[in-house]
């Protein structure tokens, strides 16, 4: 039997998924932390000029997301808790930062926020991943 590589088509992050985020995200090793910008187009959008409660929270579990991975941590997302603090716009630039905060056993927990164009945070979330395997 022949395998088939499957294509990446995460929603958040890969560049193959044209209705995706589309997310690039950089890890800094040393600092065990997760950053990028995202400016978020008219199709994500909630309420009028802002973007979809829901596309924030997974822009967070996606940024928590790619420092698992970094950290070769084969995880699901097993907890989200998001604080929005206050609406984040369509075509707005956004600035992304996520950092690793321990591993307990089977479970990491990971921190993330989302900053406006004048330093404003607008959203924060808390993960708990579970690590798969035995």
């Amino acid at each position: 039997m022949k395998l088939v590589s499957k294509k990446n088509l995460s929603f958040g992050s890969s560049p193959d998924n044209n209705d995706g985020l589309q997310l690039r995200i950089t890890f800094d090793e040393d600092t065990k932390t997760a950053y990028g910008d995202y400016t978020c187009p008219a199709k994500f959008q909630g309420s009028p000029d802002a973007i979809h409660p829901g596309i924030i929270a997974t822009i967070l579990d996606e940024i928590m997301i790619k420092i698992n991975e970094a950290m070769n941590f084969e995880t699901m997302t097993g907890e989200l808790t998001v604080r929005y603090l206050q609406p984040a716009f369509i075509n707005e630039p956004l600035h992304l930062r996520g950092w690793f905060v321990k591993k307990n056993k089977k479970v990491i927990e990971n921190r993330a926020e989302i900053e406006n164009e004048i330093g404003k945070i607008v959203a924060r979330g808390k993960g708990k991943y579970m690590e798969a395997g035995d």
